[in-house]
């Protein structure tokens, strides 16, 4: 316990330390001490404006991202007894691709700031809604979900194709940039929304710690031990995907998050989902902010879409699991 608790406020200290880092990265160099002045004090003008109105909301909502991705994934990859399961690999990113550019074609983009994440919302529930009707009289099948998933991931993947042959250049470049991952377009309106309806998924997800433990066990077990996994899966599996399809609407498409962290947290704290679930979400809180600020001072002053990081450092982890000598994934 005492070694959870230590693991548990090193996390944070340095959730902290990415926060304050990733406040002072981009193009205007800021210091420590003048972000922190500016948060809590106005100082110059154009200060204050990067810090409170163009960093700020970013950095949190990559935070908020980061942390939701993370349990979600972490979530699946339980309840599903697959290593491989996570928010991309279901098909739900694909969903949101797919929305968000029939919102492109339709020029959603230019009439309101709430239109084109709520086209990429719809798309992400179509998504679900596809890869649950398949799954819901098999009992949620860990293989048939996985296979669903690539079945709705080809699909919206293949319709999307289809949607940028018809954009223009100037609407192909938006949505190029939006499908990559892009905390840059994000409207702040959205932020408290988000912020709520996240942190809420996370304190029910983590209020099913133990039950999430004993279906890792499988189906047998865990209705011996009085669980009903499937009526228990399918509000996991529900309440996880609505939080991803939220974050996915509101950033675009970030790979790996959601298959790469939960990986990394089980090598330091096991396989318990009551510590598992909460140190995910704090190491994916720390991990998107750093991807953001990468980008943002990588090819300064271009900025790289935050996706790209992701999946680059995920492709590179996974490159390097691979290669271990048992050369297994596993959970």
């Amino acid at each position: 316990m005492s070694k959870n608790c230590f693991k548990f406020s090193l996390a944070v200290l340095l959730l902290i330390i990415t926060f304050i880092y990733s406040m002072t990265s981009g193009i205007s160099d800021i210091s420590v001490v003048m972000t922190l002045k500016s948060l809590f004090s106005k100082v110059d003008d154009n200060t204050y404006t990067i810090i409170n109105k163009i960093r700020f909301p970013r950095v949190f909502l990559a935070v908020i991202a980061g942390a939701g991705l993370s349990a979600s994934g972490c979530v699946f990859q339980g309840i599903l007894r697959n290593p491989l399961a996570d928010p991309f690999t279901l098909g739900i990113s694909g969903g949101a691709a797919f929305g968000a550019s029939v919102g492109f074609v339709l020029g959603m983009a230019s009439v309101s700031w709430i239109f084109l994440p709520l086209f990429a919302f719809t798309g992400a529930m179509m998504s679900i809604c596809l890869v649950y009707s398949l799954n819901v009289k098999k009992e949620f099948d860990s293989n048939g979900m996985i296979l669903s998933g690539v079945v709705a991931s080809y699909i919206f993947s293949s319709a999307v194709l289809l949607i940028f042959a018809i954009l223009s250049s100037d609407q192909l470049y938006s949505a190029f940039m939006w499908l990559m991952g892009n905390l840059s377009s994000f409207d702040e309106r959205l932020l408290p929304v988000i912020t709520a309806v996240i942190v809420a998924g996370i304190i029910i997800l983590c209020l099913f710690g133990n039950v999430i433990n004993i279906i890792t066990l499988g189906h047998e077990k865990a209705s011996s031990l009085g669980v009903n996994t499937t009526k228990t899966v399918k509000y996991i599996f529900l309440l996880s995907s609505l939080m991803t399809a939220l974050i996915v609407s509101c950033c675009g498409v970030i790979g790996f998050v959601g298959l790469m962290i939960p990986h990394i947290t089980r090598k330091f704290v096991g396989n318990d989902h009551r510590v598992l679930i909460p140190m995910s979400v704090l190491a994916g809180a720390i991990f998107l902010p750093l991807c953001d600020a990468l980008s943002r001072i990588l090819f300064a002053p271009v900025e790289i879409p935050i996706g790209v990081i992701t999946s680059i450092v995920g492709g590179i982890f996974f490159m390097f699991l691979l290669l271990k000598p048992s050369g297994k994934i596993t959970l």
